[in-house]
């Protein structure tokens, strides 16, 4: 499978300072599991208002001063598949913060249906001040380099776009197939991001070529890919029949440049 060569050839419009290179793919990193010994992962916790959320911190044991990444789960809480995640960015030279939206309620996201009737519920305020508390939490933790990235899938990523328009604590964010605001308000944009899409999504397609035009319209930094016949949940769904391996590795690989580039370059 190939990205769509209409989205390949926009790409080199729209690279920061408006001039496009070759760029060489990183290595993926290796699957690993929870117990893995070149981790560490810390459960934390952190308070909004009169509610305590959970969360996990996941970096390497080895040490040092690193970029930081807020990953923001779907309607599905932070089931397997983004501890996974999170472990897999970390080996990737990240620390990962990811806020578990869903423990202040007592409910586990292996608990798929409870899981999603909680989050849809919670409004997009409160999602946001307690994402907000998980990204100040990662901004102080000792090993952190003060760069932090916003990365969200799907319902998530709507919350990565928020910090990409705040501008005020992110210096880049990262969206799969997300649904963005407005054109007239993702012209918003502070940071540079990174945009995954699925090309059967019947909810973001019809939108994708004018948020884009008002981007380039307004000289906005960003990157955007679309997956062929693939729909929402190709990268993040693994136990699902939409799941595409293949896509959401590509995916993966140039989410771990577009990070390393914007975090570290700023470190």
């Amino acid at each position: 499978m190939t990205d769509s060569p209409r989205l390949d050839r926009r790409r080199l419009l729209l690279l920061a300072g408006g001039a496009a290179s070759a760029l060489a793919a990183p290595a993926l990193a290796q699957e690993t599991d929870a117990a893995d010994p070149r981790l560490i992962v810390e459960t934390v916790t952190f308070q909004v208002r009169k509610q305590v959320y959970k969360g996990r911190m996941i970096r390497l044991r080895a040490g040092g001063r690193r970029p930081g990444v807020l990953l923001i789960h779907d309607q599905r809480g932070p089931d397997a598949f983004y501890r996974g995640f999170a472990r897999r960015l970390a080996l990737d030279g990240f620390i990962v913060m990811l806020p578990d939206l869903l423990s202040p309620r007592g409910v586990s996201p292996e608990n798929r249906e409870e899981a999603q009737s909680v989050l849809s519920h919670l409004s997009p305020a409160e999602a946001l001040l307690a994402l907000e508390a998980a990204a100040d939490l990662l901004l102080k933790h000792g090993e952190c380099s003060g760069s932090i990235a916003a990365l969200g899938f799907s319902w998530g990523g709507t919350f990565a776009l928020q910090f990409a328009m705040a501008g005020n604590r992110v210096k880049a964010a990262v969206a799969y197939y997300a649904l963005p605001p407005s054109p007239e308000r993702i012209v918003e944009i502070k940071v540079p991001v990174l945009f995954h899409w699925s090309e059967d999504d019947p909810h973001t397609a019809p939108v994708v070529d004018v948020m884009e035009k008002r981007l380039i319209g307004a000289g906005k930094t960003f990157e955007a890919y679309v997956y062929p016949d693939t729909r929402s949940g190709f990268a993040s769904e693994p136990e699902g029949r939409r799941y595409d391996a293949k896509a959401a590795d590509r995916a993966y690989e140039r989410t771990a440049f577009f990070l390393r580039r914007l975090l570290v370059g700023g470190a």
